[in-house]
């Protein structure tokens, strides 16, 4: 009965274990998917709110680039009307002169063929040559009367001054005498609000979007849209005074992204639901086989070497585990093999590589025992270059990162003197420091890519007045080092693709850096040097083919920096 009961308990403990991992997983699928969800419905309603701020700042300088462009306008035709005194004493005599008057004024009146006087020509001429504009008024300082034209009347007419009211979509512009700069008054120019709309609606695509512009004297010159109290409002203001205002409705974002959530966390609940249904039968009918499992790895945990675990009540992935550790217990032996010899080869492996390090100390010792018999044997040159190898084999193997300006061109000088020695007839360098700037920091090995890239592609050995020469200088609130040869140079193409690497500012992990970052060329020099000066740096480069290159690199002071 014990037994009975014992054997009751594991099964129900197993039971228990195995509708915990259906709850665990269940739960764990549905906070996967309701986040997805969540994530996918957040990501709608941010690409909904990106697009429409991207909509209104497009509306925003559409709008503001139309309303400078029809001031200009309004104000180049204001002007045309009074851009000499005949049409100026035109103007006047339409206001001081009876309409009978002013006709035979008109007639007496001599001026060029090519200058109208009269007021009515001039103003329909405006309306025939400028399509957008609906009407014209003109207000003459201490005038008691405005003369107003429209489109459909375009002679005009006369009104009192205290009853005229511009137009609300009218530009006011102030006009003045051309010889004397007396101001003349203010003419106003009204336009045709389809051209804004126009203008908005092929900017804003099917957004819908409100936009208001206010003349500089607070009064709404044009208004799309209806203008809510909760909008976020973009305003821009134009050179002239106008201020334009542009808003997304909230309601579009919001409706949209409600629309789009619904349907996302509608599906998510509807696949959890099937997801649970689906896992809650699944995991039943796994019960009996996964008792079996547990009970057959336990017998042979506790000694049963040649049990194995029955295949034939099992399915689907429970049949692979079966499967698996059977062949697991038949191959137990080959494999423990396999991993003795496999230790035995990673000892080997890591005897060999033992034996194959050899001391850098080893190396230079060697290296200077080889100076010194150069020495003994009064081979000076051969000295001078073993040492000069040396130097540069120990500074090229440091792991320092930086170092000083003044060490970085002693390197560059060794470098370019081995160079030489191969071509000692048509080979010839300098390199000056300002002493000043000796101790300066700066990321090792920036110098000497650019010398490098000289001797390895600048070089004509065709010419025996090959150069290259380093000038580091302290200037008035910065460092200037110039890298300077006569060599080669370069194309205009590849001068420009240097240019246009070199006028980044930010870098990112590509193709050319993923294995160590083996590159020492150009783009690379300038990327360090960016990440270790940041703004204070500036560097350009100027070539031609046959005419050498120039690296001409600026470093701010840091206090000025």
């Amino acid at each position: 009965m014990k037994a009975f009961m014992k054997k009751w308990q594991v099964n129900k403990t197993k039971q228990f274990r195995l509708h915990s991992l259906l709850r665990i997983y269940s739960l764990v699928m549905i906070a996967i998917i309701s986040g997805f969800a969540l994530l996918l419905a957040y990501a709608d309603w941010d690409a909904r709110e990106k697009e429409a701020d991207r909509v209104g700042q497009r509306v925003l300088a559409r709008t503001i680039s139309e309303v400078e462009y029809y001031y200009r306008e309004s104000s180049r035709l204001a002007q045309a009307l009074v851009e000499n005194q005949a049409r100026i004493e035109g103007i006047y005599k339409y206001f001081s002169l009876s309409t009978p008057d002013y006709f035979y004024w008109q007639l007496e009146r001599k001026a060029s063929p090519y200058i109208s006087v009269s007021i009515y020509e001039n103003i329909d001429d405006l309306y025939v040559r400028n399509d957008f504009v609906t009407g014209v008024s003109i207000v003459l300082q201490d005038s008691t009367e405005v003369f107003v034209s429209k489109r459909d009347n375009r002679g005009g007419y006369k009104v009192l001054a205290e009853d005229f009211k511009p137009d609300a979509d009218s530009f006011a512009i102030p006009v003045s005498d051309p010889v004397s700069d007396q101001a003349l008054g203010v003419i106003y120019i009204s336009i045709q609000s389809e051209v804004l709309y126009k203008a908005v609606d092929n900017t804003r695509g099917t957004v819908p979007i409100a936009v208001t512009i206010t003349s500089p004297f607070e009064t709404d010159m044009f208004h799309l849209g209806e203008k809510g109290p909760n909008e976020d409002w973009l305003v821009g203001i134009t050179s002239h005074g106008y201020q334009v205002q542009v808003a997304v409705p909230q309601s579009y974002v919001l409706k949209g992204s409600l629309a789009s959530s619904a349907l996302i966390l509608g599906l998510s609940a509807l696949f959890i639901v099937i997801l649970h249904i689906t896992l809650k039968k699944t995991f039943s009918d796994y019960q009996d086989q996964v008792v079996d499992l547990v009970d057959s790895i336990q017998a042979i945990a506790k000694g049963e070497q040649t049990k194995r675990i029955d295949t034939s009540k099992k399915d689907q992935e429970l049949l692979l585990i079966a499967d698996t550790t059977n062949d697991m217990l038949n191959r137990l032996e080959k494999n423990i093999h396999d991993i003795y010899q496999l230790e035995l080869s990673q000892k080997d492996a890591n005897m060999r590589a033992l034996q194959a390090q050899i001391n850098p100390h080893f190396m230079y010792n060697t290296l200077e025992f080889l100076r010194m018999y150069a020495v003994m044997e009064s081979q000076n040159e051969l000295a001078d270059i073993i040492y000069e190898f040396s130097s540069l084999l120990r500074n090229n193997i440091s792991d320092e990162r930086e170092t000083t300006l003044e060490k970085e061109v002693e390197f560059c000088r060794k470098y370019s003197y081995l160079c030489m020695v191969r071509y000692p007839k048509s080979i010839a360098y300098g390199f000056k420091i300002d002493p000043s700037i000796e101790e300066m920091r700066i990321p090792k090995f920036t110098l000497q890519p650019l010398v490098e890239n000289y001797f390895a592609h600048g070089v004509d050995h065709r010419r025996s007045d090959n150069v290259i020469s380093i000038k580091a200088l302290k200037k008035d609130g910065y460092v200037e080092i110039l890298v300077v040869d006569n060599g080669r140079g370069m194309s205009a193409e590849k001068l420009a693709e240097i240019k246009v690497k070199l006028a980044k500012r930010t870098f990112e992990p590509n193709e050319d850096y993923s294995s160590g970052r083996k590159s020492i060329g150009i783009v690379n020099v300038h990327e360090r040097f960016v990440l270790y000066f940041g703004e204070r740096y500036q560097i350009s480069v100027e070539s031609g083919e046959q005419e050498g290159v120039q690296y001409r690199i600026t470093i701010q002071d840091e206090e000025k920096g």
